[in-house]
């Protein structure tokens, strides 16, 4: 196995968890939008997160 071998499939993971954690929290912030007003205001889901907002608000 060649000495960079390790390192490039470190960079590989690492990429791939980044993707997958933003893949997760687009699905959780797509299920809180789909709740009503009322119910994400009772959680304390706020209308837009830091500096990104949701499609279609």
């Amino acid at each position: 196995m060649h000495p960079t071998a390790p390192k490039f499939l470190h960079t590989v993971r690492s990429y791939a968890g980044r993707l997958k954690a933003m893949h997760d929290e687009f699905r959780m912030a797509h299920f809180m939008y789909s709740l009503p007003d009322d119910i994400r205001k009772d959680i304390g889901w706020p209308d837009f997160h830091g500096d990104r907002c949701t499609r279609g608000r």
